[in-house]
């Protein structure tokens, strides 16, 4: 309710205002003494022109309220009065309603108190205030003897402010005449450290960043002020981000953008920049560092880099550009690095030198970013195992280094091996070079095998590593285009080599990520050789012009990229099947054409399906003999994608395909490829979207909360034993790369309860339930029991009737036998965003003796009927069957909610061109899609809109959002972006609880409100628990990063001459245990010299993906062994889907390696078990041996893992 003020003293602040009525709501008669602190809402009109006094709106959060307010205070005549100096104030009834935002913030929002806001907005006030003069601008090179070299600088009249609400010092450089102002903007985030004082020499007064990353550099035109009151908001805005701070600065600014140096141009500009920092809680010491101009990054020493690298091996060049570009060494360090390196390359080759290059880089990240290794030595004083000059670096990595070429390496003869990615990161300042990382192959990839090195995926990123983003004054479009589409027109050229833009696939688009080529030779498997480039490899991928079943296809760039992206998805090349063995069939649809119920999905037979998964599983090395087969496949065939499921009916080694399934021809491809064999049932979790829809529908909150705590229970739980840690591990998908889950249940078999005094066991279990709870707490991934995940198919023999489903649930680790699912069953689809996106039906039970489902039960898939009007997926979401996987319960508290007819929405529609698509048309569109991609911040609107208003999920603009929410996942294929003007606006500013980033400041509370919705209430009822070892986790990590200083020799004497130790109670369990097979006294010098040559490769490659998967820059972030084993990332995010998508390259990375590990280990299937189990024994000793490196510990739950299985093959042999 809103009440009017008047007789308001002239001058009176707002802050004063609530400060006096403060003390009368939250007193009796408005507020009881136990009530939280009534808020409320004063806006204090401006004084009119000859009046006397000042009036104001007073807005309480109820109308009960404001009636005993004005009872009591209104009037001519009150029961109380309000004096302000002496003065009466007027209250009276206002005339309009409360503005809506307003009401819903105070009844939100807690009170604060006016005395804190006050102070906190004179510091603000006071700190945009201040300002220091500058005279000149510095970008230079921490040198290591703690010298900074200037390499660039420019004198100039300018100014540094700071931001308190963006935390964001500004350096503003005006422009001369009518040129551009420039800015240097730096987040106080960015800041590593800073400092303050009088260079003693010159007795100049100096301010200096080190950064983690570059600054962003941007300008604005000397007309900007003059225009921003004159054009109207929808103008473009004016301020432009740029590469560098001009173009003098432009060809250094890639290397020297992280340590600037200001002089000021008077000292007191010191105390002034002292205040700043304050406010931003940087603490700069009264230092100055020692200045010289080196001239380590000149154009002459740039030239001869440029000269030498062209003349050395490609992939050697980009090792040691990544150096350059990785801020580890400058120009004349590496110019000393070129004979030692030519030396290596002389003796060893390229490969050789490649990998120990990369070595270097890894030992270099982790020397420079940790500081100078040391480990104490007998009589207690620290001993420094490695220098920081490059050159004896380079020294000790070349003595030291093992190269154990894997079964992947680049020169690998395999073409279904996984292949080493190239990877290149563009940001608006410099390019970033990484890898080469094994990653899941190609159809491409696969028929170049021999030149992978050709190949790079180049990913543009912001300069802390997460996604494009730009401030609404910021032209994020124009910066887009002169940057990233430039690239994806003219090529990026990398250490001397030219790429052009090739293509992407659809999920890489999502990461703004791409693939690149230059130009190669390729010899063919009869020997013919082929010159090899981006528009030969797009015309061998298939026929795209003039197709009878999409003839505007190659109209669309967007649609004509995303079939050829069909050839860049992961998939894994299973078998070859000959012509005569395809068979075409027409898609099952409704009476009035308009529906396919087989949208997507085909058939094979029987046969086939067992062929596809044995040579899959031949892929996976031993140990993996499954009692079954996977019945559905998501696959790749000639120009066709989609599923297929085993129809028991088709002869021999069948294949039959449906016109949906087919995107563009090529029939001379015979290859199926595997994306995906559903093997296993997956877990049905809940989510944010899903919680909220439910909620909506009739789901009570109880229901969540209840599955909540059994989850929060369940992690509480798993520290108590180790059959419950393998557990909470299995079902999060936690530690799966290295076997985790199955090696701890071996240990439990033996009787191990627990792992006292284990360390590293006790950090990776914390890494875990961090991150249960995290995702528990910001995404409500709360798992369901009795509940899955299915790929849906379809009833091809048309047994199911409308509104009927089939389920059979049967892991492969069952030990129970099949569960038929039976009665009610919700089923639902991600994305949940309309209130027809769940949907109730039957499921039939156990197969009928007399239907299809008896003979072939179609296992861990749910079978859609395909009679009615519309097909069931259709309804959920706008699903299909061509892999899109459905979650299905019969819970009956999630089964009782009302259910609201689908929706339908019409395709959209598809941005033609007036020509054939080119590759530059796509180009154009990969750039559009960079800044104009709007599907995360419709589904984001849509689910705050829903808990903001009082219709929920049924509010108008959340059903528009859902239409346009289907537009927005369409766009990568129709080429048509959804408008940002056209997403409806949030209720009021506030926004829910839950959605508070994870890093925020006190001032960023002020916010958020408590939510109400089930999500909310959720959000609040988890605490994170500290992860207190996190920090002590990195410590240790550093005394103990050093590896290699024991060699072959070492190890093999120490395996005759030490015994496990006594009190290693799991060594001596496990060898208990191994010692019923075999005896693990026997081995030989070969087998362990080779096997710690094995494991100084593997700490070698884990080091390189713990220093390159972390979320920032910062010099301290190197994941710790534990992550990597666990498969988490402990560090906070601004951007959740950038951790999310970097767990994921992580898994993908670690998953590669022990599977690599794994092989090597226990060899392949003609390797006799026995000796097997005594190189698995063999490397759980070296590992244990090895102690606390870096490394050691998790080579030894892996080579655990291996005696294990090696253990079971031998049972299973023996019946």
């Amino acid at each position: 309710m809103d009440v009017f003020m008047s007789n308001i003293i002239p001058g009176t602040t707002v802050h004063q205002l609530k400060s006096e009525l403060s003390g009368i709501l939250h007193l009796p008669p408005f507020r009881e003494p136990d009530a939280p602190l009534i808020n409320f809402h004063i806006h204090l009109f401006p004084r009119k022109p000859r009046a006397t006094w000042q009036s104001a709106i007073l807005t309480l959060p109820t109308d009960a309220l404001g009636q005993r307010f004005i009872q009591i205070y209104g009037g001519a005549d009150p029961q109380r009065q309000l004096l302000l100096n002496g003065i009466r104030i007027c209250f009276e009834t206002g005339r309009r309603q409360p503005q809506a935002d307003v009401l819903e913030r105070i009844r939100r929002q807690q009170f604060e108190d006016p005395r804190l806001a006050q102070e906190r907005e004179r510091i603000a006030a006071e700190s945009q205030a201040l300002e220091v003069q500058l005279s000149t601008i510095q970008f230079g090179w921490e040198c290591r003897d703690r010298v900074y070299s200037v390499e660039w600088e420019k004198s100039c009249s300018a100014s540094l402010g700071f931001n308190p609400d963006r935390r964001e010092f500004l350096v503003k450089v005006p422009g001369a005449g009518m040129q551009d102002t420039r800015f240097i903007a730096i987040r106080a985030s960015q800041i590593a450290y800073a400092t303050a004082g009088v260079h003693e020499r010159s007795a100049t007064p100096a301010i200096f960043f080190s950064l983690s990353n570059p600054p962003a550099f941007e300008s604005e035109p000397v007309v900007s002020s003059l225009a921003t009151a004159t054009i109207n908001h929808c103008e473009r805005p004016l301020r432009r981000r740029w590469s560098a701070h001009d173009t003098s600065h432009e060809p250094i600014a890639p290397y020297t953008s992280l340590a600037i140096r200001l002089e000021c141009a008077d000292p007191e500009g010191l105390s002034v920049f002292r205040k700043m920092a304050q406010a931003a809680h940087v603490h700069p010491p009264n230092y100055a560092c020692h200045v010289e101009r080196r001239g380590l990054f000149s154009d002459l020493l740039r030239d001869q880099y440029c000269l030498w690298a062209q003349k050395q091996p490609w992939t050697v060049a980009f090792q040691v550009e990544a150096l350059l570009r990785s801020w580890l060494l400058d120009f004349k360090e590496v110019l000393q690095l070129r004979r030692p390196i030519e030396s290596v390359l002389r003796q060893h080759g390229r490969e050789y030198t490649t990998a120990l290059l990369r070595d270097y880089t890894a030992k270099a990240k982790a020397l420079y970013w940790y500081g100078e290794d040391s480990l104490p030595s007998e009589d207690g004083v620290p001993v420094q195992l490695v220098s920081q000059d490059p050159m004896e670096l380079f020294s000790y990595v070349r003595t030291n280094f093992v190269h154990k070429p894997m079964n992947t390496a680049f020169i690998n003869s395999d073409a279904l091996a996984p292949f080493h990615c190239l990877r290149v990161t563009v940001t608006p300042t410099t390019i970033l070079l990484e890898g080469p990382f094994p990653e899941q192959s190609n159809r491409v990839m696969r028929t170049y095998y021999r030149d992978q090195d050709s190949f790079l995926r180049v990913a543009f990123q912001e300069e802390n590593r997460l996604q494009l983003r730009f401030d609404r004054e910021v032209d994020g479009r124009d910066f887009v285009n002169r940057r990233v589409k430039k690239i994806l027109l003219e090529g990026i050229n990398i250490a001397g080599a030219q790429f052009d833009f090739l293509a992407y696939s659809q999920s890489a688009l999502k990461e703004h990520a791409v693939w690149f080529v230059k130009p190669f030779q390729h010899i063919d498997s009869d020997g013919y050789r082929y010159a090899i480039d981006a528009p030969t490899i797009i015309e061998s991928v298939g026929t795209f012009r003039n197709l009878t079943f999409d003839p505007m296809l190659i109209r669309c760039p967007a649609r004509y990229a995303a079939r050829i992206s069909q050839a860049f998805t992961a998939t894994d090349a299973s078998i070859s099947i000959d012509v005569g063995q395809i068979m075409h069939s027409p898609d099952i649809k409704d009476a009035a054409g308009k529906w396919a119920f087989t949208d997507g999905v085909g058939t094979i037979s029987p046969q086939l399906a067992k062929d596809i998964w044995r040579a899959l599983l031949e892929k996976k090395g031993r140990g993996r003999r499954d009692r079954t087969y996977p019945r559905a496949y998501q696959i790749r065939f000639q120009g066709s994608k989609g599923m297929v499921s085993v129809d028991h009916t088709l002869p021999d080694r069948s294949i039959l395909l449906r016109p949906s399934m087919i995107k563009f021809e090529n029939p001379t491809s015979l290859v199926i490829e595997i994306a995906r064999a559903f093997d296993r049932p997956g877990v049905y979790y809940l989510n944010r979207p899903l919680i909220m829809l439910l909620e909506g529908l009739g789901v009570d909150y109880e229901v969540f909360q209840r599955l909540q705590d059994d989850a929060v229970r369940d992690v509480k739980e798993s520290v108590t034993s180790l059959d419950l840690s393998a557990t909470l591990l299995e079902k999060h998908g936690l530690g799966a790369s290295f076997r985790l889950s199955s090696a701890v249940r071996g240990l439990h078999k033996l009787g191990r309860s627990q792992l006292e005094g284990d360390d590293f066991w006790d950090e990776m279990m914390e890494f875990a339930a961090n991150h249960v709870m995290r995702e528990l707490k910001h995404h409500a991934r709360i798992p369901v029991p009795d509940s899955w995940t299915l790929v849906g198919v379809a009833d091809v023999h048309g047994y199911l009737e409308e509104g009927e489903v089939f389920a059979c649930i049967d892991s492969p680790k069952s030990e129970d036998g099949p569960i038929y699912l039976e009665g009610r069953a919700l089923v639902s689809r991600s994305p949940t965003i309309h209130p027809g996106d769940v949907q109730v039906v039957t499921a039939i039970g156990p197969p009928p003796a007399d239907s299809p489902f008896a003979h072939e039960p179609l296992p861990n898939t749910i079978v859609f009927s395909t009679k009615g009007k519309r097909p069931l997926p259709s309804c959920l979401g706008g699903g299909d069957l061509d892999g899109d996987v459905y979650n299905v319960t019969t819970r009956d508290d999630f089964t009782r909610v009302r259910t609201y007819p689908p929706a339908s929405y019409d395709p959209a529609p598809k941005r033609l061109v007036d020509h054939d698509s080119t590759m530059d048309d796509v180009a154009d569109f990969v750039a559009e899609f960079i800044t104009s991609d709007t599907v995360g911040i419709i589904a984001i609107t849509w689910l705050i809109i829903a808990d903001q208003s009082p219709e929920g999920i049924l509010d108008p603009d959340c059903v528009k959002l859902a239409a346009l929410h289907s537009d927005a996942v369409d766009y990568p294929k129709s080429g048509q972006p959804v408008p940002i003007d056209k997403i409806p606006r949030l209720k009021f500013r506030l926004k829910p609880d839950w959605n508070a980033p994870e890093i925020m400041n006190e001032e960023g509370a002020q916010s958020f409100y408590e939510s109400v919705r089930a999500i909310g209430k959720l959000y609040r009822s988890i605490d994170l628990p500290a992860i207190r070892g996190a920090k002590r986790v990195a410590r240790k990590q550093r005394r103990h990063m050093q590896n290699g200083a024991a060699t072959a020799e070492d190890i093999w004497a120490r395996f005759n001459t030490d015994e496990p130790d006594e009190d290693a109670v799991v060594v001596q369990t496990v060898r208990h245990r191994v010692e019923e097979f075999i005896n693990p006294k026997q081995y030989d010098k070969a087998t362990v010299t080779g096997m710690y040559h094995l494991y100084s490769t593997y700490v070698s490659r884990l080091r390189a993906i713990c220093a390159s998967h972390t979320l920032s820059n910062l010099r301290t972030a190197m994941l710790t062994e534990a992550e990597a084993v666990v498969g988490t990332i402990v560090a906070k995010c601004s951007q959740p889907r950038k951790r999310k998508d970097l767990i994921a390259q992580l898994k993908e990375q670690t998953a590669i390696l022990a599977g690599d590990m794994r092989r090597e280990i226990t060899g392949d299937d003609d390797m006799p078990v026995e000796t097997a189990l005594s190189r698995a024994w063999i490397a759980f000793r070296l590992a244990n041996i090895e102690g606390e490196l870096f490394g050691a510990r998790s080579f030894a739950w892996l080579a655990l893992g291996a005696v294990f299985d090696t253990i079971r093959e031998i049972e299973k042999a023996d019946g």
